[in-house]
Parts: C-alpha cells; structure tokens; sequence
C-alpha cells in the first residue's frame, strides 16, 4: 500500500529529517524500548524527546518517571538535552506546552494524581507530569507510581537499584488501554564494563519477540501509508475519500496498537546510522582525535575489554566503589537553574577535617582528593586540567569546590617530578601551593603541606605490589579503598583500564611494568583513557605511613619513598 505523496513548498508543513533508525521505532512503537546507539544518534534530543510526546499524547494526564544515575547529571545532562529536543526539534513552546519547577497555568489540565511539590517536575498542556528521580536516592521515586519510566545514559545505572523502581510502574485505569502503559525508554551508548559501567541492557535482547516486531513495523507502514493517502485526499478537497481513509486509518490504528501489545524492542547500531547528517568528515575526525579503541566503542558500538590478567590493578573491584556519595544539595537547584558544584553535595566529607590530595603533573594535570575515615579510606572527588590550562586553574577549581570546607588544610602528595622541575627553575608542587593559598594574591584561608619534598621513586614493580596488597585488603591494619563512583569518573576509568607489560633489561631479566602508551593519546582523552589519573592515586596512597603498615604486615619489602637527602 506504499503510496508517494506530493507535499507542495507552500503548503503549512514543516520538513523534518528522521534517520531510517529512528522511523523504524516510530513505526514499531513498542511499549519497552531499549536502545544503544553510537554517538551522535540524536538518543537524547530525538529519541527520547519524541518518545516523550508520543507516551504522553497516548496517556493524557498520565505521571512519568524521568530518571538518571544521579541528581546533578539529570539536571545538568538528561532533561536539557529533552528540552533541547522539544523546543528545537518538536515544536514545542515553554509555557505554551511545558513549564519546569512550578506550578502550570490554570488552562493546563490537571494531572490524575494531584501534585504536592512542582520543584523537579514537568508539566505539559495535557495533563501529563514528569517527576524527575535519581538512582542515588532511589527511596524519592520507589514509593510513587508512575505510567512509564524514562532514563537516558542508562550505562550508569545500577541494576540493582533500578529494581526497586520497576514496582512503581502502576496506576491509574484510564490509561490503561495505552500501550505505553507500564513502559520503560532506556537509552544509552555502548557500556564499557572495564570503566565500571552496566551492560544489563544488553540481556533486554532476550526480551523480543521477533515475529512480533516484525508484525508491528507492518501494521506500522500501513499506517503511514494511510496517513499520507488521507492527507493527500484532504488537501485535494475530497472529503468523501478522505473520510473513507480516516475509518479505515481507526481501524489499522486499533490493529497496530494490538500487535504492539507487551512489546519490547531492543536496537543497536553505530553511529553510521546516522551517517547523512554526521557525514564521512565526522567519523575521520573522531577516529584521528579517539584512536580506534575508543573508537570501537563510541562510534561503532563494539565492547571494549581488558582480560583480567592485563590488568594492572588487578584486585579492583566493584566492593571498592560507592554510589551514595551525594546528599540533598542539589535538590535546591531547578531544572534550569545554573548549577554551582560544591564540597557540601559530599556525604562521606567531613568538613571539619584536613584533606589528602595525589597529584600528577604534565599536559594533563591531575587530582585526586581523599580522607580517611574510621577503617575506610574515601576518595571523595578528582580534578584535572588540560593544557594550556595548568597549575592555576587546577588550584582554582580545587578552591571553588572547596569554598565551604572549614578546616582549610591540604596534605599534598605529588609527582617526582615535582622535585625534578624545582631544579630546572619550575617548581609544579610550589605553584600549586602558592595558587591554593593565595590565588591571584588574595588570600584563600588555606595552608598546603607539601608531603613529597625529597621523595625518592616509586618503581612500576612497587606500586604493582603494593596496589596488589592494599586493594586485596591483605593488611588488617590499613584501611579500606572506597571511591565515589559518580565524582571519581575519570580515576575508576584509569584504574580499570590500566594494563600491565613486560620490559627485558639490559641482562635479560624481565621487569613488570605499567603500560603508560596510553599517556599518548589526544589530549581530550586523556583523562578518561589514560594512566594519568592512577598515577595522581598511587602517590596518594603509597605514602610513608601505609608503606611502613604494609611492610610489618608482609613478607614482601616496600622502599619508603620518602628520602631525606
């Protein structure tokens, strides 16, 4: 029944670009989408910003969850890429569909559930909200109801946690006949289980029921084509053809809305789906500026791993990880607010206490900022600088994080390199000393310590070795390795992909050491990729007290890297 139709430049109709991805969904509609699509496939601003009205012209007055891992990154990423899509691509109006963080206009139809608090949510013309969540503080959204969930960047989220909101998915009768009822719309680019991300999206492709699918694209493609035969007659003023079309546009409607029943549909491709807009240019670009192994994943969707005995820091695991390091902080913030990140947002800071801080130096500066705590030992948030920026910048990043800590002192532990700049005329760790507690020449209240002045090396071998131990919790009386998950990105990134190799020495002997290749990339991706990041963590941790614990406790020595020469 494929029918062309003729849309003359003049008529009142506007001309929008849908990639055969996306028309395959909108044609399928299923009730549980799960998509993984290479960057650039519009996931956020296309995908979801339609499925979005679709779910919501199908369930007027219906409530929606709209949910990321964390609060920041659904303010800050999540719902201003699906406004972006609206507003751009959608043709919708703020206060004229939607208004954020208030209360709608009177001529707004009321949602069916009435709503208390309006901060965190969006309401549109119809009746419909969206109640926005996090899986950081999952109880928020667990004891509510909603009609469908959302989530964009799905790679981040927990599973576990995500199972306490499926329960949620319930409510109200009169829009039980959706299909759309009790749905999910997860979106994400490839996982990298090797950078801590969840792959359970990928387990969603047992889910589909081939022939199904198949059945709902066709009943799909019918009605497209009835559309189309119906507009052509409408716009031709023969209306008595046109209502013969529109019966049988109701009854196509009913039969597809049948085959699409319960139906989930898993998809995922590279970016080459798209590959008319982004054009051949795009996909060299980012093959020269990734490398191929980023490559692979970003573009091409493929899963990247590291076997396990590549693996440098082989005893990390997920137990060193947590995910609730953020408290209520951000919940003053509105959707489109301008968001000020802040020390105050850390649950596991105490404020009142002196904070540790790793640094490495080089084109890509980086910080890693801990506390110890009762047995645990908390990695709290990482920085970094690319050049040109350098010493200053990262001290005023650290300063504007920070500004709310009250007890200002900063125990530093640095680079080697720090010291051997201070005899060539550069002095990185005095730099950053200088910038931290005077920036600008101003006073910032902060006294810095610097730990490392005489450090000795600390070899590939023994950071490997003592990595090994302390990461396997082999000492009883060294505390124990926690990392935020969600403020120590880049570092998690850096440990799990680092790699071990062999060096044959002069006499033959082979020496293990830390892959550093990976400190060659384009400088935009050396802090997700590179080694940069665990370097400023081993000068961290491998400290004079931790060796000396690891030394009484093990039949293995460790160098005390502090040498007062």
């Amino acid at each position: 029944m494929s029918v062309k139709t003729h849309v003359p430049l003049n008529d009142n109709v506007e001309g929008r670009y849908g990639s055969w991805v996306k028309q395959s969904i909108d044609l399928i509609s299923p009730k549980n989408l799960f998509f993984i699509g290479g960057r650039g496939t519009a996931k956020s601003t296309d995908i979801q910003a339609e499925r979005t009205q679709d779910v919501s012209y199908d369930m007027p007055r219906a409530q929606f969850a709209m949910v990321s891992d964390t609060y920041f990154n659904a303010l800050d990423k999540i719902v201003p890429g699906i406004i972006e899509g609206w507003r751009e691509r959608k043709g919708w109006i703020e206060d004229v569909h939607y208004v954020t963080d208030k209360r709608p206009p009177e001529h707004f139809k009321k949602p069916y559930k009435p709503v208390v608090q309006y901060k965190h949510t969006i309401s549109l013309f119809n009746g419909c909200i969206f109640k926005l969540g996090s899986l950081d503080r999952i109880a928020n959204l667990a004891g509510d109801s909603f009609q469908h969930v959302f989530g964009d960047e799905v790679k981040f989220f927990n599973p576990d946690k995500l199972k306490k909101l499926m329960p949620a998915r319930r409510g109200f009768p009169e829009v039980s006949g959706s299909t759309y009822y009790r749905g999910t719309t997860f979106t994400t680019d490839m996982p990298n289980v090797v950078e801590g991300e969840f792959d359970w999206i990928l387990e969603r492709a047992d889910l589909m029921d081939k022939d199904q699918i198949i059945l709902a694209l066709r009943c799909g493609c019918v009605v497209s084509d009835i559309r189309k035969e119906y507009y052509e007659a409408f716009n031709k003023g023969d209306y008595k053809k046109a209502n013969l079309h529109k019966k049988n546009l109701e009854r196509w409607v009913e039969r597809w809305a049948r085959a699409r029943k319960d139906l989930s549909f898993f998809y995922m491709v590279s970016s080459f789906a798209n590959a008319d807009i982004l054009q051949v240019g795009y996909f060299k670009d980012v093959l020269e500026s990734d490398g191929i192994e980023a490559f692979k994943s970003s573009i091409l969707s493929l899963k990247p791993d590291v076997k396990k005995g590549e693996k440098f820091y082989g005893n990390f695991g997920e137990h060193h990880l947590y995910d609730d390091g953020l408290n209520d902080y951000y919940d003053k913030f509105g959707i489109l607010d301008e968001k000020k990140e802040s020390c105050l947002s850390l649950k596991y800071l105490d404020r009142k206490k002196a904070l540790d801080a790793g640094l490495d130096f080089g084109d890509m500066c980086s910080l890693v900022i801990g506390q110890p705590r009762g047995n645990y030992y908390y990695l709290l948030k990482n920085m970094f600088t690319l050049a040109p920026e350098s010493s200053k910048e990262l001290a005023k990043k650290f300063i504007d994080f920070f500004e709310d800590h009250q007890y200002k002192v900063l125990d530093l532990y640095y680079d080697r390199s720090g010291n051997q700049y201070q005899k060539q005329g550069r002095d990185w760790a005095g730099e950053i000393k200088d910038h931290i507690e005077k920036y600008d020449g101003v006073s910032t209240g902060w006294r810095v310590n610097l730990m490392s002045r005489n450090q000795a090396n600390i070899t590939h071998d023994q950071e490997f070795r003592f990595m090994k131990g302390f990461m396997g919790e082999h000492w009883t009386r060294m505390p124990k390795l926690k990392i935020d998950k969600f403020q120590c990105m880049q570092l998690i990134s850096s440990i799990r992909l680092a790699k071990i190799k062999m060096k044959r020495t002069a006499t033959g002997a082979n020496i293990l050491q830390k892959d550093k290749t990976s400190e060659k990339l384009p400088l935009s991706k050396l802090p997700m990729y590179s080694t940069n990041m665990s370097d400023a963590f081993k000068y961290l941790m491998y400290r004079k007290s931790y060796v000396k614990i690891a030394n009484r406790s093990s039949t293995q020595t460790f160098n005390d890297p502090v040498i007062v020469g």
